[in-house]
């Protein structure tokens, strides 16, 4: 048996484990949920996740089932990881040249894993990137969403909030270096609430080059 027929099988044993699950009722998923679902978050990529779209035998059962597994796929994937099986000679390392993680200091507490990427694994990262590659600063600005606005109102929470951690990605580099205030010019701007940091650091060091 190939490669591609056992991982197509694998998929369609994944779809009908999912379709006796509950579905997905919330945006932000856990590990656990992924997991449950017969999807590891931290090797799933995002490109396996497109050949479940593109299974006409998945889509029978989703349809007949009224749900969606497609998008439960994506919501647990990693879109730096590299399916070794559809892209064995494709490699992500080293694909941008700068990434800037912005964040807002009256909010930092409600995010702890980016805190806790910050305080102890920033170091780390920029041994190996340097400052040439990678940056984390806080922000002047917010850039909070509306749902974060009233979950905040809804907690009591009325002031100091400011917005969640992101991630800017650039693939080339800027005299005088990247700031926020570039945000539109990033190649991807990736939202950082729910992010594990360890997922980030695996990110950066995968996608960024070497120092």
């Amino acid at each position: 048996m190939s490669k591609m027929m056992m991982l197509s099988l694998t998929l369609l044993m994944v779809a009908v484990a999912l379709l006796q699950s509950t579905p997905v009722t919330a945006q932000k998923v856990s590990e656990n949920w992924c997991l449950e679902r017969g999807f590891d978050p931290t090797n799933l990529s995002c490109d396996t996740c497109r050949l479940i779209d593109e299974s006409t035998t998945i889509l029978k059962l989703q349809q007949e089932q009224n749900i969606n597994i497609g998008e439960e796929c994506r919501q647990c994937c990693q879109f730096h990881k590299v399916n070794p099986v559809l892209h064995p000679d494709y490699s992500l390392r080293g694909k941008y040249k700068f990434a800037l993680l912005t964040y807002n200091e009256g909010s930092l507490s409600q995010f702890g894993e980016i805190k806790d990427f910050l305080e102890r694994d920033l170091n780390d990262v920029l041994s190996f990137k340097g400052e040439s590659r990678f940056k984390a600063v806080a922000s002047t600005k917010s850039s909070m969403d509306a749902e974060m606005r009233m979950q905040m109102m809804m907690m009591g929470i009325t002031n100091g909030g400011g917005g969640q951690p992101k991630l800017m990605l650039f693939d080339k580099h800027k005299k005088g270096g990247w700031s926020e205030e570039d945000e539109e010019e990033a190649v991807e701007v990736i939202k950082l609430r729910g992010w594990k940091r360890e997922d980030l650091k695996d990110m950066l060091m995968t996608l960024l080059p070497s120092a």
